[in-house]
Protein backbone atom coordinates (compact mmCIF):
# COMPACT_ATOMS: atom_id res chain seq x y z
CA UNK A 1 0.00 0.00 0.00
CA UNK A 2 3.03 2.25 0.75
CA UNK A 3 4.69 1.51 -2.73
CA UNK A 4 1.50 2.50 -4.14
CA UNK A 5 1.10 5.85 -2.81
CA UNK A 6 4.26 6.49 -3.54
CA UNK A 7 4.01 5.85 -6.70
CA UNK A 8 0.73 7.80 -7.00
CA UNK A 9 2.99 10.68 -5.10
CA UNK A 10 5.70 10.25 -8.22
CA UNK A 11 3.05 10.10 -11.25
CA UNK A 12 1.18 13.43 -9.12
CA UNK A 13 4.49 15.22 -9.03
CA UNK A 14 5.38 14.47 -13.03
CA UNK A 15 2.12 15.92 -13.87
CA UNK A 16 2.94 18.79 -11.71
CA UNK A 17 6.08 19.20 -14.12
CA UNK A 18 4.32 19.11 -17.46
CA UNK A 19 5.13 15.79 -18.32
CA UNK A 20 3.06 13.84 -20.80
CA UNK A 21 1.20 10.25 -20.01
CA UNK A 22 2.91 8.73 -22.17
CA UNK A 23 6.25 10.10 -20.47
CA UNK A 24 5.46 8.87 -17.16
CA UNK A 25 4.26 5.55 -18.89
CA UNK A 26 7.53 4.80 -20.61
CA UNK A 27 9.61 5.49 -16.74
CA UNK A 28 7.27 3.49 -14.60
CA UNK A 29 7.59 0.46 -17.85
CA UNK A 30 11.35 0.84 -17.33
CA UNK A 31 11.26 -0.04 -14.00
CA UNK A 32 8.37 -3.21 -14.23
CA UNK A 33 5.18 -1.43 -13.32
CA UNK A 34 2.25 -2.72 -15.43
CA UNK A 35 0.13 -1.27 -17.39
CA UNK A 36 -3.04 -1.79 -14.66
CA UNK A 37 -1.21 -0.55 -11.99
CA UNK A 38 0.43 2.58 -14.11
CA UNK A 39 -3.33 3.44 -14.82
CA UNK A 40 -4.34 3.16 -11.60
CA UNK A 41 -1.91 5.60 -9.76
CA UNK A 42 -2.38 7.96 -13.35
CA UNK A 43 -6.02 7.72 -12.26
CA UNK A 44 -5.36 8.46 -8.61
CA UNK A 45 -2.55 11.63 -8.81
CA UNK A 46 -5.60 12.99 -11.35
CA UNK A 47 -8.09 12.93 -8.22
CA UNK A 48 -5.73 14.33 -6.19
CA UNK A 49 -4.70 17.39 -8.49
CA UNK A 50 -8.34 18.11 -8.74
CA UNK A 51 -9.84 16.63 -11.40
CA UNK A 52 -13.55 15.59 -10.83
CA UNK A 53 -14.99 11.95 -10.45
CA UNK A 54 -18.10 11.43 -12.38
CA UNK A 55 -21.48 10.44 -10.36
CA UNK A 56 -24.82 9.43 -11.38
CA UNK A 57 -25.40 12.84 -10.69
CA UNK A 58 -23.31 14.80 -12.82
CA UNK A 59 -22.61 11.97 -15.85
CA UNK A 60 -26.31 13.13 -16.64
CA UNK A 61 -25.95 16.55 -17.38
CA UNK A 62 -22.86 15.55 -19.64
CA UNK A 63 -23.04 16.17 -23.44
CA UNK A 64 -22.12 12.65 -25.31
CA UNK A 65 -22.17 12.14 -29.37
CA UNK A 66 -25.11 9.87 -31.00
CA UNK A 67 -23.48 6.28 -31.59
CA UNK A 68 -23.36 4.76 -34.91
CA UNK A 69 -26.54 2.37 -33.90
CA UNK A 70 -28.43 6.08 -33.01
CA UNK A 71 -27.59 7.50 -37.10
CA UNK A 72 -28.46 3.89 -38.61
CA UNK A 73 -31.53 3.89 -36.80
CA UNK A 74 -32.46 7.65 -37.73
CA UNK A 75 -31.97 6.85 -41.52
CA UNK A 76 -33.74 3.99 -41.49
CA UNK A 77 -37.16 5.76 -40.18
CA UNK A 78 -36.37 7.92 -42.83
CA UNK A 79 -36.44 5.12 -45.42
CA UNK A 80 -39.41 4.02 -43.50
CA UNK A 81 -41.34 7.50 -43.58
CA UNK A 82 -40.94 7.36 -47.35
CA UNK A 83 -42.49 4.26 -47.94
CA UNK A 84 -45.14 5.21 -45.67
CA UNK A 85 -46.21 8.66 -46.59
CA UNK A 86 -45.91 7.19 -50.76
CA UNK A 87 -48.03 4.07 -49.88
CA UNK A 88 -50.67 6.14 -47.50
CA UNK A 89 -50.70 8.61 -50.52
CA UNK A 90 -50.81 5.98 -53.53
CA UNK A 91 -53.57 4.27 -51.98
CA UNK A 92 -55.69 6.93 -51.06
CA UNK A 93 -55.76 8.45 -54.48
CA UNK A 94 -56.39 5.04 -56.05
CA UNK A 95 -59.71 5.06 -53.45
CA UNK A 96 -60.53 8.44 -54.51
CA UNK A 97 -60.57 7.58 -58.35
CA UNK A 98 -62.90 4.55 -57.25
CA UNK A 99 -65.82 6.32 -56.12
CA UNK A 100 -65.15 9.83 -57.57
CA UNK A 101 -64.31 9.29 -61.03
CA UNK A 102 -63.72 11.77 -63.71
CA UNK A 103 -65.02 11.06 -67.30
CA UNK A 104 -62.43 13.13 -68.82
CA UNK A 105 -59.71 10.83 -66.92
CA UNK A 106 -61.88 7.50 -68.18
CA UNK A 107 -61.62 8.87 -71.96
CA UNK A 108 -57.57 9.15 -71.53
CA UNK A 109 -55.59 6.26 -73.23
CA UNK A 110 -53.34 6.61 -70.40
CA UNK A 111 -55.87 5.69 -67.61
CA UNK A 112 -56.06 3.40 -65.50
CA UNK A 113 -57.56 1.96 -62.39
CA UNK A 114 -54.99 -0.72 -61.14
CA UNK A 115 -56.06 -2.99 -58.51
CA UNK A 116 -52.40 -3.81 -58.13
CA UNK A 117 -51.47 -0.35 -57.25
CA UNK A 118 -53.82 -0.89 -54.09
CA UNK A 119 -52.92 -4.05 -52.90
CA UNK A 120 -49.25 -3.18 -53.07
CA UNK A 121 -50.02 0.25 -51.53
CA UNK A 122 -51.74 -1.96 -48.42
CA UNK A 123 -49.04 -4.65 -48.13
CA UNK A 124 -46.26 -1.81 -47.65
CA UNK A 125 -48.19 -0.27 -44.91
CA UNK A 126 -48.96 -3.53 -43.29
CA UNK A 127 -45.31 -3.94 -43.27
CA UNK A 128 -44.00 -0.25 -43.22
CA UNK A 129 -46.07 1.36 -40.67
CA UNK A 130 -45.26 -1.16 -37.69
CA UNK A 131 -42.01 -1.24 -38.39
CA UNK A 132 -42.01 2.96 -38.61
CA UNK A 133 -43.38 3.49 -35.59
CA UNK A 134 -41.39 0.85 -33.41
CA UNK A 135 -37.96 2.79 -35.08
CA UNK A 136 -39.38 6.15 -34.03
CA UNK A 137 -40.45 4.60 -30.36
CA UNK A 138 -36.19 3.48 -30.42
CA UNK A 139 -34.99 6.55 -31.48
CA UNK A 140 -37.27 8.88 -28.68
CA UNK A 141 -36.41 6.43 -25.82
CA UNK A 142 -32.40 6.78 -26.79
CA UNK A 143 -32.93 10.27 -26.02
CA UNK A 144 -35.06 9.87 -23.31
CA UNK A 145 -33.45 7.61 -21.60
CA UNK A 146 -29.70 9.67 -21.97
CA UNK A 147 -30.80 13.29 -21.33
CA UNK A 148 -26.95 13.98 -22.19
CA UNK A 149 -26.88 12.71 -25.76
CA UNK A 150 -26.24 15.25 -27.85
CA UNK A 151 -27.22 13.62 -32.40
CA UNK A 152 -24.94 13.85 -35.18
CA UNK A 153 -24.52 16.30 -37.86
CA UNK A 154 -26.12 13.64 -40.50
CA UNK A 155 -29.24 12.99 -38.53
CA UNK A 156 -29.97 16.59 -38.10
CA UNK A 157 -29.66 17.77 -41.55
CA UNK A 158 -31.47 14.56 -42.89
CA UNK A 159 -34.22 15.78 -40.65
CA UNK A 160 -34.11 19.15 -41.75
CA UNK A 161 -34.57 18.02 -45.18
CA UNK A 162 -37.46 15.98 -44.85
CA UNK A 163 -38.99 19.26 -42.86
CA UNK A 164 -38.36 21.11 -46.02
CA UNK A 165 -39.68 18.71 -48.16
CA UNK A 166 -42.36 18.58 -46.29
CA UNK A 167 -43.02 22.56 -46.17
CA UNK A 168 -42.50 22.62 -50.21
CA UNK A 169 -44.99 20.60 -50.25
CA UNK A 170 -47.54 21.90 -48.18
CA UNK A 171 -47.08 25.18 -50.02
CA UNK A 172 -47.20 23.59 -53.62
CA UNK A 173 -50.45 22.06 -52.80
CA UNK A 174 -52.08 25.09 -51.30
CA UNK A 175 -51.19 27.35 -54.76
CA UNK A 176 -52.72 24.34 -56.87
CA UNK A 177 -55.92 24.15 -54.67
CA UNK A 178 -56.53 27.73 -55.26
CA UNK A 179 -55.41 28.22 -58.64
CA UNK A 180 -57.46 25.13 -59.72
CA UNK A 181 -60.54 27.21 -57.83
CA UNK A 182 -59.72 30.50 -59.44
CA UNK A 183 -59.81 28.83 -62.63
CA UNK A 184 -63.47 27.33 -62.10
CA UNK A 185 -62.57 23.43 -62.13
CA UNK A 186 -62.52 22.01 -59.04
CA UNK A 187 -64.02 19.01 -58.09
CA UNK A 188 -64.41 16.76 -55.05
CA UNK A 189 -61.72 14.17 -57.09
CA UNK A 190 -59.28 17.01 -57.28
CA UNK A 191 -59.97 18.05 -53.64
CA UNK A 192 -59.93 14.97 -52.05
CA UNK A 193 -56.33 14.48 -53.46
CA UNK A 194 -55.21 17.86 -52.31
CA UNK A 195 -56.28 17.30 -48.84
CA UNK A 196 -54.75 13.90 -48.50
CA UNK A 197 -51.25 15.61 -49.88
CA UNK A 198 -51.95 18.45 -47.30
CA UNK A 199 -52.71 15.78 -44.61
CA UNK A 200 -49.81 13.73 -45.21
CA UNK A 201 -47.46 16.21 -45.78
CA UNK A 202 -49.02 18.56 -42.91
CA UNK A 203 -48.03 15.75 -40.24
CA UNK A 204 -44.70 15.00 -41.44
CA UNK A 205 -44.32 18.42 -40.90
CA UNK A 206 -46.13 19.06 -37.59
CA UNK A 207 -44.26 15.72 -36.02
CA UNK A 208 -40.35 16.23 -36.58
CA UNK A 209 -40.90 19.98 -35.79
CA UNK A 210 -42.10 18.52 -32.77
CA UNK A 211 -39.41 16.22 -32.76
CA UNK A 212 -36.83 19.02 -33.21
CA UNK A 213 -38.31 20.86 -30.33
CA UNK A 214 -37.57 17.65 -28.19
CA UNK A 215 -34.67 16.40 -29.33
CA UNK A 216 -32.06 18.79 -30.39
CA UNK A 217 -33.29 21.96 -28.25
CA UNK A 218 -34.31 19.80 -25.16
CA UNK A 219 -37.59 21.05 -24.76
CA UNK A 220 -40.39 19.72 -22.70
CA UNK A 221 -42.80 17.68 -25.13
CA UNK A 222 -45.37 15.91 -23.32
CA UNK A 223 -45.23 12.38 -24.42
CA UNK A 224 -49.14 12.97 -25.03
CA UNK A 225 -48.86 14.92 -27.77
CA UNK A 226 -46.60 12.42 -29.62
CA UNK A 227 -48.90 9.57 -28.68
CA UNK A 228 -51.92 11.96 -30.68
CA UNK A 229 -49.59 11.66 -33.31
CA UNK A 230 -49.45 8.34 -32.76
CA UNK A 231 -52.87 7.30 -32.91
CA UNK A 232 -54.06 9.76 -35.45
CA UNK A 233 -51.42 8.59 -37.92
CA UNK A 234 -52.75 4.60 -37.29
CA UNK A 235 -56.61 5.88 -37.54
CA UNK A 236 -55.47 6.96 -41.24
CA UNK A 237 -53.59 3.90 -42.12
CA UNK A 238 -56.49 1.75 -40.98
CA UNK A 239 -58.69 3.11 -42.80
CA UNK A 240 -57.18 3.94 -45.62
CA UNK A 241 -56.53 0.15 -45.65
CA UNK A 242 -60.20 -0.98 -45.39
CA UNK A 243 -60.72 1.11 -48.14
CA UNK A 244 -58.62 -0.20 -50.44
CA UNK A 245 -60.23 -3.92 -49.65
CA UNK A 246 -63.71 -2.27 -50.39
CA UNK A 247 -62.49 -0.78 -53.65
CA UNK A 248 -59.86 -3.44 -54.90
CA UNK A 249 -61.20 -6.36 -53.15
CA UNK A 250 -60.24 -9.17 -50.88
CA UNK A 251 -57.33 -11.58 -51.77
CA UNK A 252 -60.06 -13.94 -52.62
CA UNK A 253 -61.67 -11.15 -54.83
CA UNK A 254 -58.04 -10.49 -56.69
CA UNK A 255 -57.73 -14.12 -57.41
CA UNK A 256 -60.93 -14.41 -59.44
CA UNK A 257 -60.40 -11.26 -60.74
CA UNK A 258 -57.10 -12.44 -61.99
CA UNK A 259 -58.77 -15.86 -63.29
CA UNK A 260 -61.12 -13.21 -65.44
CA UNK A 261 -57.95 -11.87 -66.98
CA UNK A 262 -56.87 -15.43 -68.19
CA UNK A 263 -59.84 -16.26 -69.64
CA UNK A 264 -60.02 -12.81 -71.39
CA UNK A 265 -56.80 -13.76 -72.35
CA UNK A 266 -57.37 -17.13 -73.64
CA UNK A 267 -60.39 -16.02 -75.74
CA UNK A 268 -58.65 -13.42 -77.59
CA UNK A 269 -55.90 -15.98 -78.58
CA UNK A 270 -58.36 -18.50 -79.70
CA UNK A 271 -59.73 -16.17 -81.54
CA UNK A 272 -56.69 -15.04 -83.41
CA UNK A 273 -55.97 -19.19 -83.67
CA UNK A 274 -59.14 -19.76 -85.58
CA UNK A 275 -58.64 -17.03 -88.12
CA UNK A 276 -55.29 -18.66 -88.65
CA UNK A 277 -56.59 -22.22 -89.27
CA UNK A 278 -58.95 -20.92 -91.57
CA UNK A 279 -56.34 -18.99 -93.85
CA UNK A 280 -54.63 -22.30 -93.98
CA UNK A 281 -57.48 -25.28 -94.15
CA UNK A 282 -60.43 -22.66 -95.61
CA UNK A 283 -62.88 -24.11 -92.74
CA UNK A 284 -63.26 -23.36 -89.18
CA UNK A 285 -61.78 -26.24 -86.55
CA UNK A 286 -64.81 -28.89 -85.84
CA UNK A 287 -63.74 -28.26 -82.35
CA UNK A 288 -61.00 -26.38 -80.43
CA UNK A 289 -58.93 -29.94 -79.89
CA UNK A 290 -58.51 -29.47 -84.30
CA UNK A 291 -56.21 -26.24 -83.77
CA UNK A 292 -53.62 -29.29 -82.64
CA UNK A 293 -53.18 -29.77 -86.60
CA UNK A 294 -50.97 -26.69 -87.11
CA UNK A 295 -47.85 -25.38 -85.67
CA UNK A 296 -48.94 -22.17 -85.64
CA UNK A 297 -52.63 -22.71 -83.73
CA UNK A 298 -51.57 -25.95 -81.53
CA UNK A 299 -50.89 -23.72 -78.50
CA UNK A 300 -54.60 -22.71 -78.81
CA UNK A 301 -55.78 -26.44 -78.26
CA UNK A 302 -54.66 -26.45 -74.34
CA UNK A 303 -56.38 -23.69 -73.39
CA UNK A 304 -58.79 -24.59 -70.46
CA UNK A 305 -60.36 -22.26 -67.42
CA UNK A 306 -57.64 -21.85 -65.32
CA UNK A 307 -59.49 -22.13 -62.16
CA UNK A 308 -62.27 -25.56 -63.11
CA UNK A 309 -59.47 -26.69 -65.92
CA UNK A 310 -62.82 -27.47 -68.54
CA UNK A 311 -62.44 -26.77 -72.05
CA UNK A 312 -64.21 -23.27 -73.09
CA UNK A 313 -67.05 -23.76 -75.36
CA UNK A 314 -66.53 -23.49 -78.93
CA UNK A 315 -69.76 -23.90 -81.61
CA UNK A 316 -69.98 -22.88 -85.25
CA UNK A 317 -72.82 -21.26 -86.30
CA UNK A 318 -71.80 -21.04 -90.14
CA UNK A 319 -69.20 -22.62 -91.98
CA UNK A 320 -68.31 -21.04 -95.01
CA UNK A 321 -69.66 -21.95 -98.46
CA UNK A 322 -67.32 -21.55 -101.22
CA UNK A 323 -70.36 -21.39 -104.54
CA UNK A 324 -67.97 -21.37 -107.54
CA UNK A 325 -64.35 -22.55 -108.37
CA UNK A 326 -64.06 -18.44 -108.78
CA UNK A 327 -65.12 -17.47 -104.97
CA UNK A 328 -62.52 -16.56 -103.22
CA UNK A 329 -64.09 -15.30 -100.09
CA UNK A 330 -66.47 -16.96 -97.74
CA UNK A 331 -67.77 -15.95 -94.71
CA UNK A 332 -68.17 -17.89 -91.27
CA UNK A 333 -69.11 -17.50 -88.10
CA UNK A 334 -69.06 -19.10 -84.67
CA UNK A 335 -69.35 -18.99 -81.20
CA UNK A 336 -67.10 -18.77 -77.71
CA UNK A 337 -68.34 -18.89 -74.34
CA UNK A 338 -66.82 -18.77 -70.73
CA UNK A 339 -68.21 -18.40 -67.25
CA UNK A 340 -66.62 -14.96 -65.79
CA UNK A 341 -66.51 -14.05 -61.97
CA UNK A 342 -66.98 -10.47 -62.33
CA UNK A 343 -68.31 -7.95 -64.87
CA UNK A 344 -66.34 -6.09 -66.74
CA UNK A 345 -67.01 -2.51 -68.73
CA UNK A 346 -65.46 -0.34 -70.92
CA UNK A 347 -64.37 1.61 -68.11
CA UNK A 348 -62.98 -1.19 -66.59
CA UNK A 349 -60.46 -2.36 -69.03
CA UNK A 350 -57.11 -1.85 -69.12
CA UNK A 351 -55.07 -0.22 -71.04
CA UNK A 352 -52.99 -2.63 -72.28
CA UNK A 353 -56.01 -4.47 -74.68
CA UNK A 354 -56.49 -3.62 -78.26
CA UNK A 355 -59.40 -1.37 -78.72
CA UNK A 356 -60.41 -4.60 -81.66
CA UNK A 357 -60.41 -7.08 -78.43
CA UNK A 358 -64.30 -7.94 -77.65
CA UNK A 359 -63.36 -10.19 -74.69
CA UNK A 360 -61.71 -6.80 -72.95
CA UNK A 361 -65.20 -6.66 -71.87
CA UNK A 362 -67.63 -9.32 -70.52
CA UNK A 363 -70.16 -10.32 -68.22
CA UNK A 364 -70.74 -12.00 -64.89
CA UNK A 365 -71.36 -16.02 -65.32
CA UNK A 366 -71.66 -17.51 -68.45
CA UNK A 367 -70.69 -15.08 -71.85
CA UNK A 368 -70.66 -15.30 -75.03
CA UNK A 369 -70.08 -14.11 -78.25
CA UNK A 370 -70.30 -14.75 -81.67
CA UNK A 371 -67.27 -14.02 -84.08
CA UNK A 372 -67.30 -13.45 -87.86
CA UNK A 373 -64.72 -13.46 -90.23
CA UNK A 374 -64.12 -13.89 -94.38
CA UNK A 375 -62.36 -17.13 -94.70
CA UNK A 376 -60.08 -16.39 -98.27
CA UNK A 377 -59.38 -19.61 -100.40
CA UNK A 378 -56.35 -18.98 -102.66
CA UNK A 379 -56.26 -20.49 -106.62
CA UNK A 380 -53.20 -22.46 -107.96
CA UNK A 381 -51.24 -19.96 -110.11
CA UNK A 382 -50.90 -20.27 -114.02
CA UNK A 383 -48.32 -21.33 -115.52
CA UNK A 384 -46.35 -19.45 -117.46
CA UNK A 385 -45.61 -20.31 -121.24
CA UNK A 386 -42.21 -21.39 -121.55
CA UNK A 387 -40.25 -18.47 -124.31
Amino acid sequence: METEKTVASHVAARVRDGASKQAITEELHAVGWSDDEIDAAYAEALVASGVPVPTSETRGGLSRRASTLDIVVNFFSFILLGIVSTALGTLYFKVIDKFFPDPLAYSSYWYNYNNDAVHYAIAALIIGYPAYYFVVRFWFKRFREDTGKVESKLTKWLTYLVLLIASVTIIGDLIAILFTFLQGEISARFFLKALTVLVISGAVFGFYFLERRKVQYKQDIPRRTFKLFGYALTILVLLGIVLGFIAAGSPGVARDRAFDERRAQDLNNIVRCISTYSREFYRLPATLDELQGTTLTSRCATYRDPKTGAPYEYRIITEPVFTSEADLQATARYELCATFAFERSVDDRRTYYPAGEKWSVHDAGRDCDEEELSVMRSLPLPVRANP
